[in-house]
């Protein structure tokens, strides 16, 4: 997986195969990746402050098996009672996928994915 600049990962434990007949076997765990983004370590906390958008907010990703549904990628900003997008698939390429794409969009693009 691959992990743009700007973002501190806190947990990572993401251990799936697809298996030959196209099942996914994973660590059945909900807690499979987290993450949050950190402002440029070179910009002062007034210069992150001046700027504004999501480099002065701390944006947080967590991912997840749930065994039933699939793989599961949530944007909280900053917390729980705070979801901005929530994506769920059995299939694990699109998971991965879409936790890149969402992370990339978030610090590259200083965008939220949609919900």
């Amino acid at each position: 997986m691959r992990v743009p600049a700007g973002w501190n990962v806190i947990y990572n434990q993401l251990s799936a195969r697809r298996l030959p007949d196209g099942r996914v076997e994973a660590n059945d765990s909900e807690d499979l990746y987290w993450a949050r983004t950190a402002p440029p370590p070179w910009l002062t906390a007034e210069e992150v402050a001046e700027e504004g958008g999501l480099r002065a907010r701390e944006i947080n990703i967590d991912a997840g098996w749930y065994d039933g549904y699939g793989f599961r990628v949530v944007v909280l900003d900053p917390d729980w009672d705070h979801e901005r997008a929530s994506y769920t698939t059995p299939d694990l390429g699109e998971f991965v996928a879409t936790l890149e794409a969402w992370m990339w969009m978030i610090t590259q693009q200083g965008k939220l994915p949609k919900p």
